[in-house]
C-alpha cells in the first residue's frame, strides 16, 4: 500500500485549546509515525501562512468574519487541496466543508465529533425554549446537508451515533479517540518510584469551566456531601467563562475547605494531580460532550471515573469497567455515588485497575491510527483509486 498525503481540515488548531484540536494534533502525528504525510488546514485571524511543524505542515487560512466558535473562511483556491490523497474533516463547525466539497475526485472522510446543541442552561440561568428549538432545528438541517457530501462518516462511539437525530439514516464507522498511553505509563512508574500515595478523599475535575461541563451540579453535590458530613475535597483544573460564578457559589455555600480551583496547569502538574486523586468526575449534561477524552487520561493514570449517563460519555465507562454512571443533572445521585465510591475502597481500586488495563490495550494512538489507515485505504478503493 502506498503512503498517503492526508489533509486534516479543522476550523481550530493549536494554540487554540480544545478537545477537537488535541484530537487532530494527536491523530496527525500518529499517522506520520505510520509513514503518511499530513497537512493540517485551519483558520487564522490574519493573512494566510504556512508553518513547518515537522513532520506536519500547518496551513492557516484567514477568517473573514465569524464568531469565535465558527469562523467564516476566506475563499481559497482548489489547488491547496487538489494534490491530497484524502481529505479528513473535523466537525462541527462545518464551514471548512464548503471548501473541501469543491475539490473533485478526492475521497472525503469526516469525524463527527458531536451534535450542535444549544444548551438549556447557562450557569444558573435557564434559557427560553422557543429560541433554543429554532436554533437546534437550523443546525440540524444545515448539518445534514453537509453530511451528504461525505464519503465516510466516523463517530467516536456507537451509543452517540445511535442516538443522534442528525446522523439518522447515514452510514458511519466507529473509531474511538486515543491517547499516548506511554506517557501515562511512564508517569505511573515515576510516581511508584517516588512512593506517591493517593489521597483517599481527593476528587478531580479537569476541563473548561463552561456551562455545558455541568460543574454547577458537581458543586451542588459537594454541598450535599458537606451537609451529610462526608469528608471529600474537589480540585477543579481549568479556566473559562464560568470561573467567577463558580467561585461565588463556593464562597456563598461555605465550601472553601472542600473545593479548590487550580486554574490552568502544565502537564507535569496535571500528572501529579491525577496521581493524588482517588476519583475523577465528568458531570457533563449536553450532547456537545460526545466522548470525554479526560476520562481516558484519568483511567490511564489509575483513577476511576464517575460520569454522566449520556450517550458517548457513558460508553467509555461501560466498555472499560473503570467507574460508575449517574443520571445527568442530578446532584443528589452524584453525591450519593461519590460517597459510595469513597467508602468502598476495594471496589474503587478494582475498577481503577480494570479501566487502566482496558485503556492501555484498546485506546493507544498506535491502535487508533491503524484503524484510520485501514479506513482511508478502504474508502480509496471504493472510489476506484489505485493504491
Amino acid at each position: 500500500m502506498k503512503k498517503l498525503h492526508i489533509a486534516m481540515l479543522s476550523s481550530f488548531y493549536f494554540p487554540h485549546v480544545g478537545g477537537t484540536e488535541r484530537y487532530v494534533h494527536d491523530l496527525s502525528y500518529a499517522l506520520t509515525e505510520r509513514g503518511h504525510r499530513v497537512t493540517i488546514f485551519s483558520h487564522f485571524p490574519g493573512p494566510a501562512q504556512k508553518e513547518d511543524n515537522s513532520p506536519i505542515q500547518v496551513i492557516r487560512i484567514p477568517a473573514i468574519w465569524g464568531p469565535a466558535y465558527s469562523p467564516i473562511l476566506a475563499p481559497q483556491p482548489k489547488r491547496m487541496l487538489s494534490n491530497m490523497d484524502i481529505i479528513h474533516s473535523h466537525a462541527p463547525p462545518f464551514f471548512f466543508l464548503n471548501h473541501a466539497a469543491k475539490v473533485q475526485n478526492i475521497p472525503q472522510v469526516l469525524t463527527y465529533h458531536c451534535d450542535i446543541e444549544v444548551p438549556e442552561r447557562l450557569g444558573l440561568i435557564d434559557l427560553p425554549q422557543e429560541p433554543k428549538q429554532i436554533l437546534d432545528h437550523y443546525f440540524y438541517k444545515s448539518t445534514r446537508l453537509h453530511l451528504k457530501k461525505i464519503d465516510r462518516i466516523v463517530t467516536t462511539t456507537k451509543s452517540y451515533a445511535e442516538t443522534s437525530e442528525t446522523l439518522s439514516g447515514f452510514p458511519y464507522t466507529v473509531i474511538p479517540i486515543g491517547i499516548h498511553t506511554v506517557k501515562y505509563r511512564d508517569q505511573l512508574e515515576r510516581c511508584k518510584a517516588r512512593g506517591c500515595v493517593r489521597k483517599e478523599t481527593e476528587i478531580l475535575f479537569v476541563g473548561r469551566l463552561v456551562a455545558t461541563k455541568g460543574l454547577w451540579f458537581l458543586l451542588e453535590a459537594m454541598d450535599i456531601l458537606k451537609t451529610k458530613g462526608v469528608k471529600a475535597h474537589l480540585t477543579i483544573v481549568g479556566t473559562g467563562e464560568e470561573l467567577l460564578s463558580l467561585k461565588l457559589f463556593v464562597t456563598t455555600h461555605n465550601l472553601e475547605d472542600m473545593v479548590s480551583f487550580a486554574g490552568q496547569v502544565d502537564d507535569q502538574d496535571l500528572f501529579d494531580l491525577y496521581s493524588s486523586a482517588s476519583l475523577f468526575i465528568l458531570p457533563s449534561f449536553v450532547r456537545l460532550e460526545a466522548f470525554g477524552i479526560v476520562q481516558l487520561e484519568a483511567l490511564a493514570m489509575g483513577v476511576p471515573v464517575i460520569a454522566s449517563d449520556m450517550p458517548g460519555v457513558n460508553e467509555v465507562v461501560q466498555r472499560s469497567g473503570g467507574g460508575w454512571l449517574v443520571p445527568p443533572k442530578d446532584p443528589s445521585a452524584l453525591a450519593e455515588r461519590i460517597q459510595y465510591a469513597l467508602e468502598h475502597r476495594e471496589e474503587r481500586l478494582a475498577r481503577a485497575q480494570q479501566g487502566l488495563e482496558y485503556i492501555y490495550k484498546n485506546c493507544d494512538w498506535s491502535v487508533i491510527s491503524e484503524q484510520f489507515e485501514n479506513l482511508y485505504y478502504e474508502v480509496l478503493e471504493q472510489k476506484g483509486q489505485t493504491l
